[in-house]
């Protein structure tokens, strides 16, 4: 902890000049656009501007890509900058944000002006800041008026009227944006190619594509506080997509994805194992038989076990401050754990959100956030210990218990700045090995008087792209993969029937809606048994065959 605060009071120390000497353009850019515009942007009868921000992210990638040994059309190096605007109009007491319109869908209501593509010079990008900061100054004037409206209908005494916006401490942050790495294109080819050609050896596989696809993504923000940050993320992206018919006649997709930190010799070695590990669970997949309605115990693998966080747990820690709509339309977005010391985990286990981590062991995380999208440095939170929540992400629109920001406002190409949690860790305080863990799934199903429990190797994805990949577990030590069930009435509770952890975590990385690049949001968590989880099969039935048999 003592490091964080180092890191912390250098953070805020350093000058703005670190920042345009690394990036004059997009920087001088920014600043020079945001300052014109606070003195400046003004409309008879509307609010001056009272808060304004700009976000630029800059995505470089390549990609390699071949199916059964073809190569795909080669992918030129793409770098492309994106501009993100948002204006705040009134004051810390009243102001336009935090009100959405009834007119758009509730989850995209909340947006800031946005452009893509936008050239990469200094005029460039100051004529398409200036565009934007017109639109979304007249988006809150719109939206400042209909939000008093709503609120003097509402007739909510002002003595119990929290303030909008609670005044926060602005940080800074400077780190070099080096050039995108220079890659060895005919080797990335070669590698996907060989690596791809190896599904041919699966009759069954009707498509086995392998992708590399190294990623960088430069952000530089300022606001009108003196807040702003430049910082760059990157990765590589492995990943196998597999399309294959089972022996029961039903076509299947599997995926399967690593984040690399480089692609050196030795990263491609570990990526050309989980090729091999990829092609023999295929053979395993192809032989599944049905499943059948269950209740009872399933062990999540650690890949299995990061979506299911997120889903049941990260998700109800975002978005904590309701959103009033237009029309009283409710805030489907809102997360629901908002008061600290709510009970909603097993105990022995504790969660913590760590935006100052850049790479857990060799993966890279995208979620590396020094400060937030409202300048103010963030801070590494303990969410749950003891089954209890303990800190809560907070922005600079308070919530009932009237605490102030702790850096955790998140603004995306679908959101202005809302709470967000980035690099989240699961910790358990007794965790157990693999095996140990399988011998407690039979033994609470000899318990319940079971035959077998399940193993969960595969989250499902939110479409057939992405099959959960059940394996069944009988007494005597059997297995065999299942297919045709869906997880029924999965909810919060959930996250109270973990009776046990392993030892082992992986990360997994979680795509947010809108987001290109390296994902912001990521998991580390380990194998989890869950007391109870509802399957139920499928009504569905084998798929046509095709007319002509595969080449």
């Amino acid at each position: 902890m003592k490091a964080w605060k180092l890191g912390l009071f250098l953070l805020v120390a350093m000058p703005l000049c670190g920042a345009t000497s690394l990036q004059p353009d997009y920087m001088r850019a920014m600043q020079d656009e945001i300052k014109r515009s606070m003195a400046k942007l003004r409309r008879p009868g509307v609010e001056k501007p009272y808060f304004m921000a700009y976000k630029l992210e800059q995505i470089t990638q390549e990609e390699a890509a071949a199916s059964f040994g073809a190569l795909y059309p080669a992918q030129a190096r793409d770098s492309q900058l994106n501009a993100y605007v948002w204006v705040d109009i009134g004051s810390a007491q009243k102001d336009s944000m935090g009100f959405a319109h009834a007119a758009y869908y509730p989850p995209y209501a909340y947006r800031p002006r946005g452009a893509k593509n936008m050239p990469k010079s200094y005029n460039g990008v100051r004529q398409a800041l200036w565009q934007l900061t017109d639109a979304a100054y007249t988006f809150a004037a719109e939206t400042y008026q209909q939000k008093q409206a709503y609120e003097r209908a509402k007739q909510t005494p002002q003595k119990d009227k929290l303030p909008d916006v609670l005044a926060a401490k602005q940080a800074t942050y400077t780190e070099e944006i080096k050039p995108f790495a220079a890659y060895d294109w005919p080797y990335l080819q070669n590698w996907v190619k060989v690596q791809s050609a190896l599904g041919k050896e699966l009759p069954f596989v009707e498509q086995f594509l392998v992708q590399v696809s190294p990623v960088q993504k430069d952000t530089y923000y300022v606001n009108s506080r003196g807040g702003f940050y430049q910082k760059s993320v990157r990765g590589v992206q492995v990943q196998w997509q597999a399309q294959m018919r089972s022996k029961a006649g039903f076509k299947r997709k599997y995926n399967r994805r690593v984040w690399l930190a480089d692609f050196t010799p030795q990263e491609a070695a570990l990526a050309a194992e989980t090729t091999q590990r990829f092609l023999t669970d295929l053979q395993a997949y192809y032989a599944s038989v049905k499943g059948e309605n269950y209740v009872g115990p399933v062990l999540l693998t650690p890949g299995a076990a990061g979506p299911f966080m997120q889903e049941e747990l990260v998700k109800n820690f975002q978005n904590l401050k309701g959103l009033l709509f237009e029309g009283d339309e409710p805030d489907t977005t809102l997360g629901k754990f908002s008061v600290e010391g709510q009970r909603i985990l097993a105990p022995g286990i504790t969660v913590w959100d760590e935006p100052y981590v850049r790479a857990r062991g060799t993966t890279p995380l995208g979620g590396f956030m020094p400060v937030d999208d409202e300048g103010v440095a963030a801070q590494p939170l303990k969410l749950v210990e003891k089954g209890r929540t303990v800190q809560l992400p907070r922005t600079t629109r308070p919530l009932a218990d009237k605490k102030r920001s702790n850096g955790h406002a998140c603004a995306t190409a679908l959101s202005m700045p809302r709470e967000c949690l980035t690099n989240v860790r699961v910790e358990p305080e007794n965790p157990l090995t693999w095996d140990t863990l399988v011998s407690r799934l039979l033994a609470r199903c000899q318990e319940l008087g079971l035959p077998y429990g399940y193993i969960l190797h595969a989250w499902p994805g939110p479409d057939t792209d992405n099959q959960p990949v059940w394996e069944r577990v009988y007494m005597d030590g059997r297995r065999e993969f299942v297919h045709g069930l869906k997880i029924d009435g999965l909810t919060t509770r959930s996250l109270r029937d973990i009776i046990a952890a392993g030892d082992e975590p992986a990360v997994s990385h979680l795509d947010q809606p809108g987001e290109t690049g390296l994902p912001a949001q990521n998991v580390s968590a380990p194998a989890l048994l869950l007391e109870e989880m509802e399957l139920v099969t499928l009504d569905n039935k084998p798929d046509q065959k095709p007319f002509v048999k595969k080449p």
